[in-house]
């Protein structure tokens, strides 16, 4: 029973329920509120793209990043962190790499199983949105692409998936692809970027000392000039926000939000263990409030996505490794 438990816990914590929420989820209930704001919500289609969300960034992306850091030995570097450097269940011995691979198999074909049932459904339409979500979740880690290895590369393909995500979430519902919506697909996956280079500052070291080295953005510019670069994406999220809000005032949420996360970015020192993990925690919390409270203005009927969202976080605070646990031998 204790070895099932840890197993349980440790599929949990490999979803890592926190960036889950502030990209897929956040991203799927947004575009799913601009094209259902007519009230014409289709709920088990946003549940099937919201699951959907859950596999292939949850599982299929997080397994595949979680064996090839464990290999390169990114995620091995005694470098302090707190939310980066990987779900660390492979180092607590809560998963083997084994069993990270078996899960990944039942995440794809879960996915498979359930992509074309929402393309049988909703029509060939939705196929390229699922296509390009897996592509990009393995072409994220895995050679020969292995953009999360190169500078650039990787926030690229991020960019893309995420922005695909709130595009497709409308088209899932039968809206339209209009200017707001690719504005809000344009903020959120900047927003979302931006977050992904604060959280690579505390792996630096480890990055660069990996083999093959982690390249990552972070390390070819350096942490100050990082920094600029992070900020850079959450000015372009913010202006991007501002322009759908411009058609949306519904949406005005999500520019007072990301306008905080920009206040942290400025104030994020990169060497800083505790600043860039105050940081980083509240980029992610402003950007899940700014997207489900927009959602929740659109769609009243979405505001429970706020009320799910604030249970998983206290869920995923609550189980997060304790440093305590012997790892794996």
């Amino acid at each position: 029973m204790v070895a099932v438990m840890a197993r349980l816990r440790g599929i949990w914590l490999e979803l890592r329920v926190i960036p889950v929420l502030l990209w897929s989820f956040s991203a799927i209930t947004l575009g799913t509120a601009l094209a259902a704001d007519d009230g014409t919500l289709h709920g088990w289609y946003y549940l099937g793209a919201v699951t959907l969300g859950l596999l292939i960034q949850g599982l299929i992306a997080h397994c595949l990043n979680e064996l090839e850091d464990w290999r390169s030995g990114t995620d091995r570097h005694d470098s302090p962190r707190v939310i980066s450097g990987g779900s660390k269940v492979l180092v607590n011995g809560l998963l083997s790499r084994r069993g990270l691979i078996g899960l990944w198999w039942a995440a794809f074909a879960l996915t498979t199983i359930l992509g074309l049932a929402m393309v049988a459904s909703r029509g060939i339409v939705m196929l390229p949105f699922g296509l390009a979500g897996v592509a990009g979740a393995v072409c994220y880690t895995l050679p020969p692409v292995r953009a999360a290895y190169h500078p650039v590369i990787g926030e690229l393909i991020a960019f893309v998936c995420l922005g695909l995500c709130v595009i497709g979430a409308a088209v899932l519902q039968g809206g339209d692809i209009d200017g707001p919506t690719l504005a809000a697909a344009v903020a959120v996956a900047a927003y979302a970027v931006g977050m992904l280079m604060v959280h690579h500052y505390l792996d630096h070291d480890a990055d660069r000392s990996a083999r093959p080295q982690k390249r990552t953005t972070i390390v070819a510019l350096g942490l100050e000039r990082g920094r600029y670069y992070a900020i850079a994406w959450c000015v372009l999220a913010i202006a991007a926000a501002i322009a759908a809000a411009a058609s949306r005032p519904e949406l005005l949420p999500l520019v007072g939000a990301y306008a905080l996360g920009l206040v942290a970015h400025v104030r994020c020192r990169p060497r800083d263990v505790a600043s860039v993990t105050r940081c980083e925690l509240a980029i992610i919390f402003a950007g899940i409030s700014g997207a489900l409270v927009s959602a929740a203005l659109l769609v009243p009927a979405l505001a429970w996505a706020a009320l799910a969202a604030a249970a998983l976080i206290a869920a995923e605070l609550r189980l997060a490794v304790s440093p305590a646990e012997r790892p794996a031998q």
